[in-house]
Order: structure tokens, then sequence, then C-alpha cells
């Protein structure tokens, strides 16, 4: 599959001053960020703490109020979800969201798509814009589905999956938009330790194989602590500390804040 390679230099996402209100409820305020290629990124926080918020401000199912989102230098607050995909950024949600009627072939499929788009023109007429991108579709889900152990049930339909492959076929789903960036809403949320262990393990993999960034937002804190390089805290729609998982842990304000007790 081919995602453009990175050094691991630089600012891929950036946000700041990002705020975003629903009436007189301040869900996400003054927030900022920055993300590196090639990061693990946890966010972690209380219920309404803005976590929801940044994740769908950053990916262009909700507008901000004030503030900026960058991405590969690009400002990107104000772009459709649709091209956020095309421009690199791709994201999972806390249930999942396939196509349950489709097979999980097609779910792949659907995704890899919006990366190799053709036309109405190059149908009728066969043209080799549309075989290449055939050619490409083809090859990205053939290898997505090997790599989380999914080419055998290639033909299920995704509502009779697992709920843990349900919830691998959505992450290799976004993967098959090709991103730079994978941004992941809870993606051990209902699964048990070896399941959680499985995902931990698959995410690091993605990041090594093919050097995306990624940002998880999980109340999994073993999950969050094994797998992150780096963490912010979220509280009352702010950010109140960010560090290293062994500095969060020791932070007496995230202590009291997010675990309850300082």
């Amino acid at each position: 599959m081919s995602i453009a390679a990175s050094d691991g230099t630089g600012t891929l996402l950036e946000t700041r001053g990002l705020t975003k209100a629903f009436r007189s409820l301040v869900a996400l305020k003054n927030h900022e960020i920055i993300v590196r290629p090639r990061e693990i990124v946890g966010v972690i926080g209380p219920n309404g703490s803005g976590k929801s918020t940044f994740f769908n401000v950053v990916t262009g199912f909700q507008r901000p109020n004030a503030g900026s989102v960058t991405f590969a230098g690009e400002p990107i607050e104000r772009m459709a979800a649709a091209d956020i995909v095309r421009l690199g950024i791709a994201r999972t949600f806390q249930g999942t969201r396939l196509l349950k009627a489709l097979t999980v072939e097609e779910n792949v499929r659907a995704a890899a798509q919006l990366r190799h788009p053709s036309g109405m023109f190059d149908a009728l007429l066969g043209t080799p814009r549309l075989h290449a991108a055939a050619r490409a579709t083809d090859a990205i889900t053939d290898e997505l589905l090997d790599l989380v152990g999914l080419t055998a049930r290639a033909g299920t339909r995704a509502s009779e999956l697992a709920y843990g492959d349900q919830r691998r076929l959505e992450l290799i789903r976004a993967l098959a938009t090709r991103p730079r960036l994978l941004m992941l809403d809870e993606p051990a949320a209902g699964m048990d330790s070896t399941e959680t262990r499985g995902i931990l393990d698959l995410i690091r993999l993605i990041r090594d194989r093919y050097g995306v960034a990624i940002i998880v937002v999980e109340h999994d804190m073993d999950l969050i602590m094994n797998l992150c390089e780096r963490i912010q805290v979220l509280a009352y729609g702010e950010r109140i500390f960010e560090g290293t998982p062994a500095e969060v842990q020791a932070n007496p304000q995230v202590r009291e804040v997010y675990l309850g007790h300082a």
C-alpha cells in the first residue's frame, strides 16, 4: 500500500485557540495540540471533557467557533469532512459505523476508492485511469484484509462478524483511505483484555509499517499508558496537562481531575 513515508520531523497537525460552543455550553476552549509525523498521541479526560468535540472539529464533522486547525501546513477548519479525508486524515468512531449490509471486502474497497476516484467518463470508456484505480483498490483491499486476518471472511457481511472483528474492520477501512494521520476514537471499547492487547499491537504495527501518525482517545488506561508516547489531558473542554505517560501518572492535577483523587 502506498503511503508517503515520513522522516518523523516537523509538524503534521496543529490546533491553535480551537473553541467550540453549543449555545451556552463551551465544549472545547482554546485547545492547542501539535502532532508530528509517526507519533502516537493519547487524548484522555472524563466524559464531557471535549475529546469527541476535538475529533469532530479536526475531521470536519463540526465547525469551530474560533481558532485554527492546520494539517501539513494547510488550514482545514472550514473544509468538508470528505475533503479532509482526501487530504490525509481518517478516523474511527466510538461505535462501529460499518456498511453492515455489505461484505467485509466491499467495506474496505469503498473506503479505498475515496483515494482512487474515477468518473462516469472513465467507466463508460474503460480508460487507463479506471483500470489503474481498480488495480490500486484491489491491492490495498487485499493487503489490509491480510493485515488483520480477515481474508477468509472477505465475502461475509460485516453485520455477521464478531464484535472484535468489526472493530478491526473499521480500523483498516480508515487505513484504506491512505491517511497520514489516523484518529482512533475508543478503539478498545467493549473489548476484553486479550482483544485489547491485540488492538494495541495492531495500532503499533500500523504506525511502524505505514508511517502514519496516530491520535487515540481511550478510557482504557492500560492501553493508553502502554501505547502512547505523549498524552494530553482534557477537563471541562480545556487542556490541563500534557506529557509522557509517566509524567501524566505522576501529575497531581491529573490524578485529582481525571482519576478522582490527589
